[in-house]
């Protein structure tokens, strides 16, 4: 591609978005213990399991008391096979990038391991990483309220309204504002009264990940059927904490789930929606097609639906969702590191069909930090490569690249989540 080197060199100097990430809200929660049970909290994991790692050895892996080339040989094989996913060059990016160390090896694991202590032990590893390193402005923290603003802006998550098991959970929410939750219209107004809190907090969006739970569709259910099943939290007379849970069914969740986005698109609060792939094993992936949510970007038009993970393996049905919805938005986060090539194809494509001011190129999606730096690192390869196609193309010219570059990049999830 003649112009990659150009653009890549280009986006490489941005200072950028960060649309999602799960990392510690601060560094000094941040307790690491070697760089095996980091690197193995999620993903790469995952891909080591589908190459035959069995997966209740997981957590033995994970074991920072276990001697860490004990651990690495019960793993090489595993690794070796997975090593050129999107996951596993993510992570030898960040041994490089962050520690001088070429690859991920049985001769490499413990001086990396060394380096990754080293680091933790000096402090101003966030800094390093997320500013100096992968250059990034702000990043959209998941589910931290009381998060450090140097770094992070926070979303919350209404998970807790559209599961309740127990009765504590009611008398848990209801104790944060001095109510008794004793109907569902008392469940309804408790909603309202956290959603209200949490924007005051400083949320800028709400975070929906029901997709790892039922499918995404939500249907309009009276409030009579969903009290059916709200009620029976209250079927025993004494209510005690060791009583089993009791989950509540699909009416219930999808009368909240309408209630929770009638609150949102009054506040004209944006939606960061979990659609596509779910991390770990044996997911049912169908039940998160960006399709299923078609009557909820309908009715709730003054919402911004931000919808994750480029929808993989749903890519052409989330282009054609944001070419027909001005209210449905293209996310990056997590993408670049599920694919990196479909990555680059879908973004062609989405420029062939979606406006170019729908789509955000990144969100790091990860639980530890030194992955944030490898992710973006592979973003901005992947969109610079993009754009070189379409310049290429003679769609545009060079120019204008480096200018939708810098939309996807900073100026979309900017306007998307109204962080000016």
């Amino acid at each position: 591609m003649k112009y990659y080197e150009e653009l890549q060199s280009w986006i490489s100097q941005l200072e950028i978005v960060d649309t999602h990430e799960h990392l510690p809200h601060s560094e000094t929660a941040w307790k690491p213990s070697d760089v095996l049970a980091e690197y193995l909290i999620h993903y790469f994991s995952c891909d080591l399991v589908s190459a035959g790692l069995p997966e209740a050895k997981l957590d033995w892996v994970r074991d920072p008391e276990v001697p860490l080339m004990d651990r690495w040989l019960a793993i090489e094989p595993f690794w070796d096979a997975a090593r050129h996913t999107g996951y596993g060059r993510s992570l030898t990016l960040a041994a490089k990038g962050l520690y001088g160390i070429e690859d991920i090896t049985r001769d490499t694991i413990e001086p990396l391991n060394a380096a990754f202590l080293a680091a933790a032990q000096k402090g101003g590893h966030f800094n390093y990483v997320l500013k100096e390193k992968s250059k990034i402005k702000v990043s959209l923290l998941d589910a931290h309220l009381g998060c450090d603003r140097t770094f992070f802006r926070s979303v919350y998550q209404m998970a807790d309204f559209l599961f309740p098991s127990h009765i504590r959970d009611l008398r848990r929410i209801g104790d944060q504002f001095g109510i008794t939750i004793s109907s569902i219209r008392d469940w309804k107004a408790a909603a309202e009264l956290k959603l209200d809190q949490v924007m005051d907090q400083g949320a800028v969006a709400l975070k929906l990940t029901m997709a790892y739970a039922r499918s995404l569709r939500f249907d309009k259910v009276t409030e009579h059927e969903a009290e059916l099943e709200f009620n029976r939290l209250f079927a025993d007379c004494h209510l005690p904490d060791w009583r089993p849970e009791t989950y509540l069914g699909k009416a219930f969740q999808d009368h909240m789930m309408h209630h929770i986005l009638k609150l949102a698109d009054e506040r004209g609060l944006a939606a960061q929606v979990h659609t596509g792939l779910q991390e770990g094993n044996g997911n049912f992936v169908y039940d998160s097609d960006p399709a299923l949510l078609t009557n909820l970007f309908v009715e709730y038009s003054n919402i911004k639906f931000d919808i994750f993970h480029m929808g993989y393996p749903y890519q052409q049905v989330l282009s054609a969702l944001a070419k027909n919805f001005r209210n449905v938005f293209i996310d990056m986060c997590w993408a670049h590191i599920i694919s990196p090539q479909a990555s680059v194809d879908a973004l062609v494509e989405w420029l062939d069909a979606v406006p170019a001011n729908k789509i955000s190129a990144f969100g790091g999606d990860y639980c530890f930090v030194d992955g944030v730096y490898g992710h973006q690192l592979l973003a901005r390869q992947n969109v610079a490569k993009a754009l070189a196609i379409k310049v290429d193309q003679g769609v545009f010219d060079v120019e204008r690249a480096k200018e939708i570059a810098q939309w996807l990049f900073i100026e979309n999830p900017t306007r998307v989540f109204d962080l000016s």
